[in-house]
């Protein structure tokens, strides 16, 4: 049976660059409230700008992300209205799966449903062999008969 590791976001923003170019502003109620159509889903949300954040929202949006994206000066970045985001991104999930080699170390993880990011010539072999409709007991089956711990990220 596999464990269920935490994830942890690094506030890379490679999320919010990608998956905020669906966000948009569809009609402001003030400075620091506007309707939010997600173009996934179609839904639209109220959203307030959190206080702390407000002075920053007045900065520029990096170009071709979300509009409530700001990037801080350690190269990180902030989302202005993280509490009240829109659903699409609240369940998004940009790490879904780590595993781990037979040394321990993280040897590749999953993004996405199914798509494998790693290195490691034999992971990617291996992952090769499993059904693209396998679950996360069947893929920790193969990868653990190989060595590999596969853990999902809640």
């Amino acid at each position: 049976m596999s464990t269920m590791a935490l994830f942890t976001c690094t506030r890379c923003g490679k999320c919010c660059m990608s998956l905020g170019r669906h966000i948009r502003i569809e009609r402001s109620i003030s400075p620091v409230q506007h309707y939010v159509r997600d173009a996934i889903s179609g839904e639209v949300t109220l959203v307030s700008i959190h206080p702390h954040n407000r002075a920053r929202f007045s900065e520029e949006a990096p170009e071709g992300g979300c509009p409530f994206l700001r990037m801080d000066g350690d190269a990180t970045f902030t989302c202005t209205i993280y509490g009240m985001r829109p659903r699409t991104c609240r369940e998004f999930r940009c790490r879904t799966m780590v595993i781990r080699g037979p040394d321990g170390q993280e040897a590749g993880y999953v993004k996405g449903r199914r798509t494998l990011v790693t290195t490691d010539p034999v992971l990617e072999a291996l992952w090769q062999e499993i059904p693209p409709d396998a679950g996360d007991a069947v893929i920790a089956g193969v990868l653990g008969r190989h060595g590999y711990h596969a853990e999902p990220l809640t």
